[in-house]
């Protein structure tokens, strides 16, 4: 019976989701045949979606384990990747799984079926990257990853940066010393003296008697007095659904990562500490 095979089923879906009347015979049928493995669940769960049926109850019956045959894993990532908003799965932990079985996988052991769907999966994260994902695998500082995180996975991404921010401002005072000034103060009493550079607190170079030395560690400091007037001071003062906070999970991402970048750069910088921290 071709209504038993969930592949077929899904084909048929995907032509007949305007045909009411022949649409709930194939609903009623599939209600009743979901069971067995992943592959089966995946597609006749797929189908149900399609018709635009409530999944919810359905998706507690796909449970994922480390030791999936290679259709199953290739299955259930297709599914959460063409389904990613539904689903809402952990497509890091899926993408390492099929990482881990890949190198043993040899190509005519896969079936035509598999590697159209595989094809469908990797071109959804090539063109649409998951956010979660590419939180997960970038070499983000840990306190900056531990900060951000639960807000990012939360989809909080104004407060997820506004956090970032504050923790910067805190290496800052830690390394300098320095805490009785905040931000754009802060940035400018230890790092922007290049003109008497033996009263910089925070050096980014040894080189602050060339010109090249000190153009670096202007910028730096510049992009530093950036991050607070253009990442934390808007957030601080605009509730989040304000369209100048705002932000998609992709420009979070992009502000996490300079952060990142001139974190890094602070922590790696020499401390003066015969510096000026009267300024």
């Amino acid at each position: 019976n071709v209504l038993n095979d969930p592949v077929q089923v899904f084909c048929v879906s995907l032509l007949l989701k305007n045909e009411e009347d022949m649409k709930n015979q194939i609903i009623n049928i599939i209600k009743r045949n979901i069971n067995g493995r992943i592959t089966r669940k995946v597609f006749f769960i797929a189908s149900l979606i399609e018709f635009g049926e409530d999944i919810q109850s359905y998706l507690g019956t796909l449970e994922f384990r480390e030791d999936l045959n290679v259709e199953d894993i290739i299955s259930y990532l297709w599914f959460s990747e063409r389904y990613r908003d539904i689903t809402r799965a952990n497509l890091t932990k899926l993408w390492k799984s099929f990482d881990r079985i890949y190198p043993s996988i040899e190509v005519e052991e896969i079936s035509s079926r598999n590697l159209a769907i595989l094809y469908e999966a990797i071109t959804k994260e090539i063109t649409e990257p998951d956010p979660n994902m590419l939180f997960d695998i970038y070499p983000l500082h840990p306190q900056i990853k531990e900060i951000a995180k639960e807000y990012f996975k939360n989809k909080k991404y104004t407060a997820a940066v506004f956090e970032a921010t504050k923790k910067l401002n805190e290496l800052i005072q830690n390394r300098t010393g320095i805490k009785n000034k905040n931000e754009s103060d802060l940035v400018q009493a230890t790092m922007k003296k290049i003109g008497n550079p033996e009263k910089l607190i925070v050096k980014f170079n040894d080189f602050l008697n060339e010109d090249s030395g000190k153009s670096e560690q202007k910028g730096l400091a510049l992009i530093t007095e950036g991050i607070f007037c253009a990442f934390r001071n808007p957030k601080g003062h605009k509730p989040e659904d304000h369209p100048l906070v705002n932000i998609d999970p992709y420009e979070a991402l992009a502000q996490l990562i300079i952060i990142d970048y001139i974190w890094k750069r602070i922590e790696k910088a020499k401390i003066n500490v015969t510096g000026d921290k009267r300024a």
